[in-house]
């Protein structure tokens, strides 16, 4: 909220000084705000405010940035239709080398898509896409999120041994990341708990739960409370 609060200061700040990029710039900040505070109408419309002035400068990169992180609003307000498109739209676009970041995510945002409305071949095929752009740059978090992503899918094929090795391989990249390695492990938790494997699932909910405590990731940790009372049978 305080974060909230100061980039809405920004804003006016750039508004008066009538300086069109930083605004546009400010709007993106402002919307990812709005995103983690779940408020994903707001986000979505700053997103979008911000998108009309980068086509208004001719700014490639900045549309393209737009247009990415206002797919991953799309798909997380639960718009599939409209994620897709606007996805599909950034990875058209023209842009450089040093934009793949959009495309890779827009892949993995693609995949995730297709895995909501139960396209799994076609996701797989994003989620792909996606590690083949961060393999040429060697981006940690997004190999993370694509392998975490493929093992979320395996599990619902019951797929487990595949849901495994990729949920491993996210671990992988979750170095100097505890939040990350919490979600990695609580994610495996599922895997044991749905092939009846007990007494490793209560395990990996303590190990998870522990993780998130030392960062002070509050609702994590009783996510994971609630997910070993369920193990427990309580």
């Amino acid at each position: 909220m305080e974060r909230k609060r100061l980039l809405l200061h920004t804003l006016q700040l750039w508004t008066e000084q009538g300086d069109e990029f930083q605004v546009a710039r400010t709007l993106r900040f402002l919307s990812d705000a709005h995103r983690d505070l779940g408020q994903y109408a707001e986000g979505i419309q700053h997103t979008r405010d911000a998108l009309v002035i980068y086509e208004r400068l001719g700014d490639m990169a900045g549309q393209g940035k737009s247009l990415q992180e206002l797919a991953t609003l799309l798909y997380d307000d639960k718009q599939l239709e409209a994620a897709e498109e606007v996805a599909s739209r950034a990875i058209n676009l023209p842009l450089h080398e040093g934009n793949q970041f959009v495309v890779c995510t827009c892949y993995q945002t693609l995949g995730q898509v297709c895995h909501s409305k139960g396209e799994m071949e076609q996701a797989i095929k994003y989620f792909e896409a996606g590690l083949g752009i961060a393999s040429s740059f060697n981006w940690p978090d997004r190999f993370f999120w694509l392998h975490y992503n493929l093992a979320g899918l395996f599990r619902d094929q019951s797929k487990f041994d595949d849901a495994h090795a990729h949920v491993e391989r996210a671990k992988s990249y979750t170095v100097n990341d505890a939040y990350h390695l919490g979600r990695a492990m609580e994610l495996q938790t599922w895997f044991w708990y749905q092939q009846h494997r007990l007494k490793e699932a209560k395990s990996g909910a303590s190990r998870a739960a522990d993780v998130y405590g030392k960062i002070g990731a509050v609702k994590d940790v009783e996510d994971c409370k609630k997910l070993l009372q369920r193990i427990e049978g309580r």
